[in-house]
């Protein structure tokens, strides 16, 4: 009987998750040595060495968390919350006293950024709200609360300012808002006035097109939906005043201004500027070919014309010295990591353990999603790191905090 028991419990660990997790891990400790192998510090102070402490820290903080009633996660949502806003306003009034440039909280041993753990106490205060409550275009009463516990931590984390992290918090809500009783195509209504901003954003007869379609789609899916006559005029009326207003503030800007926004669209049209970054990191990845450089090789990195080689542009780093088998290798490791990650939600029926996994997914994808395709040119630079291969204190500890969650929502599953 109490063999059964044992066995019953260890297959409620994951090992192939903690098997990938550990992986990338491992991968990120040698890229962030190789990214800065040349430092002459004390120990303690190395960059991988460090890495290294904060991932210990964290498979302690995570193995922790796997026994902690989900109940009481549910209990520590609206507390936790709370102390998260307490946190981003007291890095917002002292900004001008505290290390970091207004983002972080320099505890000497290290600094700590609250935006990155608020995003875990948002996630849990939304999901236990969403799982008590779904959300309905047809009742806008049930968008109140939700989209409250949003907008705040979402305009404190944009005072900062820091766009990129004010962004994952969106990405989570609409996540939730799925799962909380939206369709895709709700959520399509939702996004579409950002939709028409992006597409009138100049005057090329490209995006002016793919405006009009866009409002036509939009006329659709709100027929299609059977919403209110008034909330779907208000809908419909949003996206053209949105697409509109877009063109009108492209026109007012200055010629400096607009060369500004173009940079993020076409790197190569200030190769020393704005679009430095990207251009390094293009030759970074394309210079490593299929095999790499080799671990530890690599003009970009070690002549250090690859800047934020060890954080934002770690990725590069890895291309230059791994190539395309290595930035496969680690794409594949990712794919696996999401796919054991998201599937937790199968093991419980409660709400909160559905939204709470797919919400821990959702951060991991965002930042996986947006930091690549920073570094390969496909999206504007931001200060987005790559779970477990950047270097960071806090975001180390917040993957191993998520880490840390959903082997506990696995663990006491009741499937």
């Amino acid at each position: 009987m109490s063999t059964e028991r044992i066995t019953d419990k260890s297959l409620k660990f994951d090992w192939f998750f903690i098997g990938v997790t550990l992986t990338l891990m491992t991968f990120g400790v040698f890229l962030v040595y190789s990214a800065t192998v040349g430092e002459e510090l004390a120990v303690y102070d190395i960059h991988w060495f460090r890495q290294i402490i904060y991932f210990l820290t964290g498979i302690a903080i995570a193995v922790g968390l796997v026994f902690v009633k989900i109940d009481w996660l549910k209990r520590a949502a609206v507390p936790s919350y709370a102390i998260a806003l307490i946190l981003l306003v007291f890095v917002l009034i002292f900004a001008g006293d505290v290390k970091g440039a207004g983002r972080w909280i320099d505890l000497k041993v290290i600094k700590l950024q609250p935006s990155e753990f608020a995003k875990i106490a948002y996630l849990i205060t939304i999901s236990y709200w969403l799982s008590k409550h779904p959300v309905s275009l047809h009742k806008l009463k049930s968008f109140l609360v939700p989209l409250g516990l949003f907008i705040v931590p979402f305009l404190l984390v944009l005072k900062q300012p820091d766009l990129s992290t004010a962004l994952v918090f969106t990405a989570v809500t609409l996540v939730g808002f799925f799962f909380a009783g939206l369709t895709f195509t709700d959520l399509f209504l939702i996004v579409s006035p950002v939709l028409s901003v992006l597409f009138l954003h100049s005057q090329s007869m490209v995006f002016q097109v793919l405006w009009g379609i866009l409002i036509c789609v939009v006329v659709l899916s709100v027929i299609r939906r059977r919403l209110s006559k008034k909330f779907s005029a208000v809908i419909i009326a949003t996206n053209i005043l949105a697409g509109y207003a877009s063109s009108m503030v492209w026109n007012m800007l200055e010629p400096h201004q607009q060369k500004r926004v173009n940079t993020f669209l076409d790197p190569m049209s200030d190769p020393l500027g704005d679009g430095y970054q990207v251009l390094q990191s293009l030759t970074a990845i394309g210079s490593g070919g299929i095999g790499g450089k080799g671990f530890g090789n690599g003009s970009q990195t070690n002549l250090s014309f690859l800047p934020e080689e060890h954080t934002d542009f770690i990725f590069s780093v890895l291309g230059e010295q791994f190539g395309f088998v290595g930035c496969a290798a680690v794409l594949v490791l990712f794919t696996l990591f999401l796919w054991r990650a998201s599937s937790i939600c199968k093991t419980n029926d409660d709400p909160f353990v559905t939204l709470m996994t797919m919400g821990a997914s959702t951060i991991f994808l965002f930042h996986i999603t947006v930091n690549i395709a920073m570094t390969i040119g496909l999206m504007p630079v931001t200060g987005l790191p790559l779970p477990f291969l950047s270097y960071g204190g806090s975001f180390a500890l917040v993957c191993m905090f998520l880490v840390g969650l959903l082997m506990c929502l696995r663990y006491q599953g009741n499937k």
